[in-house]
């Protein structure tokens, strides 16, 4: 963990190192330890987006005005301005390695096009991936409530910065801190009116077995999620005393429901998806010049070192590039000596194109890396919650034995009306447990889908009149990246889809209890309970689901987007391709 936490720290610029701020400044105590400390579930403030937007859009260039203009907090809090590390320094000029390619791009049109290097690499790529990920900054700052902003707007460096790791999804909601875990669960207490403080998972222990029970409930904590629905027991699990003291055991429904959570948090954050996306942000970056040394590859495999020059844009030479280097050399001679041009010719300008190419394939791979990892965030989340609903569903199974390490609650006796308080509680507020992580999730995914769909556009539009007749390397970069969306967002459906079965199974099993103390003739409060959850659960379906960006994610749905997507992509192929493709 610490090394994907050291990970994490050098690529983005909001991460920050906490041996480099000095935590040792005096902190205001009248301000709250957690920024996002309101019930707000949708903020969006536009001038928010946009200010916050152009600012990282133009940094560095924006930093002197902005220092005329008296706003050294807001460079300050946004690690702009000073640079307190290289990844800060990094993510702040990066924005001009662009704008100096824009320009050289322009002075250099025609060398660029010699080297079979287009603006799609140099230009188009690197800016779309800029804008991608200076789009999910501004969400960041504009998903905090009026009240946050100005809280962070205005708090001095060090404070901000603790904040900012609060409100950043890769360093806060991936791993999830305990701090904002339980801010979260609050809030999510407040929103649903449920006061998980008052509730209590009672036990009532009156022989050997539900002593045993009990011992699961005390060593829940102790098990790993592996552990916590498989089918064996745990070695712990074993009872060294069998003295049995009977009464009723208690143990508070918030407790319970933080451990889940933990448990489902530690599960997920051990994923290997940033090797993935780290794979999967080659694509735009290196598909380009593999691209072009393959093709010169195929003209002449007997000088691998020319293929690695045409790589990276000085072309090899080969007949016919004599006429064309002497025709440029005899017209800058009607300005400058042969010295001079002969420099120029060659050097000046094929440094200026692989300085061009590979910076560009930085900013390309940089951008995409962060931009991913955001995404796949949206499959970190609806897996922690499928999972966490269904260790809540699991806790009214009606065998004990399926998942011996998972504690059982009793839904009979003295003791079921309060569990069952207790479970429907918990239901309820990991429902909208991180609701604004969550829309902003959301956002980045709709943002990355976007870009995506907006590249795709160019090219089935191209292809349809004509335009594209062949497939190039920026084609290519276009449908793996829409792929790569869409395999994204298959998942996150799939995990909502999932979370939401749990509905109909934690209805089943209350039915099942509920029948079965209707055979004992248990006590009647507990029934009537029982049928009020059912009744509860049922709207929650119909009115609170997992939802993904308004929609009630399924299975079905997660098909069709694999099905269009597919078909998409198969037609392009098969038009540049020319497949003859059945009426």
């Amino acid at each position: 963990m610490e090394k994907y936490e050291g990970v994490m720290r050098m690529l983005h610029g909001d991460l920050h190192d906490p041996s480099t701020s000095s935590e040792s400044e005096s902190i205001d105590p009248n301000q709250p330890d957690i920024l996002m400390d309101q019930t707000s579930q949708d903020c969006f403030d536009k001038e928010v987006f946009r200010d916050q937007l152009l600012l990282h859009l133009t940094s560095p260039f924006c930093i002197p005005f902005l220092l005329a203009a008296g706003k050294s907090t807001l460079l300050a809090n946004t690690s702009l301005w000073p640079w307190e590390n290289l990844s800060d320094f990094t993510w702040s000029v990066v924005p001009a390695f662009w704008y100096v390619n824009l320009l050289l791009f322009v002075l250099y049109n025609q060398d660029f096009a010699e080297a079979n290097i287009y603006g799609s690499e140099i230009v188009f790529l690197p800016l779309g991936a800029i804008l991608v990920h200076r789009s999910m900054i501004a969400l960041k700052y504009s998903g905090l409530s009026q009240v946050e902003y100005q809280r962070w707007r205005m708090a001095p460096p060090s404070l901000a910065h603790r904040w900012s790791k609060q409100i950043q999804l890769l360093s806060s909601w991936l791993p999830l801190p305990d701090n904002v875990l339980e801010m979260e669960v609050q809030k999510a207490c407040r929103i649903q009116g449920a006061n998980l403080l008052e509730l209590r998972f009672q036990h009532d222990v009156r022989c050997v077995n539900s002593l045993r029970a009990w011992k699961v409930w005390q060593q829940m904590s102790e098990c790993s999620t592996e552990q916590l629905h498989g089918e064996l027991p745990c070695q712990h699990g074993a009872m060294e005393d069998q003295r049995v003291t009977q009464g009723v055991q208690e143990l508070s429904a918030t407790e319970v429901l933080l451990t889940l959570w933990r448990m489902a948090i530690d599960h997920v954050v051990r994923f290997n998806r940033v090797r993935l996306v780290g794979f999967w942000a080659l694509l735009p970056s290196c598909v380009p010049m593999i691209w072009r040394a393959v093709a010169s590859s195929a003209e002449d495999t007997s000088r691998p070192d020319l293929i690695l020059q045409a790589a990276f844009g000085r072309s090899p030479p080969v007949p016919g590039d004599a006429r064309s280097v002497v025709v440029r050399l005899l017209v800058r001679l009607k300005t400058r000596q042969i010295g001079d041009a002969k420099k120029t010719m060659q050097s000046n300008v094929s440094k200026v194109v692989i300085y061009a190419v590979v910076t560009s394939a930085l900013i390309c791979y940089m951008h995409v890396f962060l931009a991913g990892l955001f995404a796949v965030m949206g499959i970190v989340h609806y897996k922690r919650m499928m999972m966490v609903l269904q260790s809540i569903c699991r806790l009214t199974r009606p065998l004990f034995c399926v998942f011996p390490n998972l504690p059982q609650a009793q839904l009979s006796g003295r003791v079921g009306v309060e569990n069952m308080r207790a479970v429907l509680a918990c239901f309820e507020v990991t429902l909208r447990l991180g609701g604004r992580y969550q829309n902003r999730v959301e956002a980045y995914i709709a943002t990355l889908a976007s870009a995506a769909t907006l590249g795709m556009s160019f090219i089935v539009v191209g292809v349809v009149i004509g335009v594209h007749n062949q497939m190039n390397s920026f084609t290519v970069v276009i449908l793996s990246l829409n792929l790569g969306v869409t395999a994204i967002m298959f998942q996150m459906i799939w995990y909502g889809s999932k979370a939401n079965e749990n509905f109909g199974l934690l209805a089943n099993n209350i039915c099942r209890a509920r029948w079965r103390n209707s055979v004992q003739k248990e006590d009647e409060d507990c029934e009537q309970v029982m049928s009020l959850a059912m009744e509860r659960l049922a709207i929650l379906c119909e009115t609170e689901p997992v939802n993904i960006a308004g929609t009630v994610p399924t299975c079905d749905l997660g098909y069709s987007l694999l099905s269009v997507a597919g078909t998409i992509v198969a037609f392009v192929i098969g038009k540049l391709y020319n497949w003859d493709i059945p009426a």
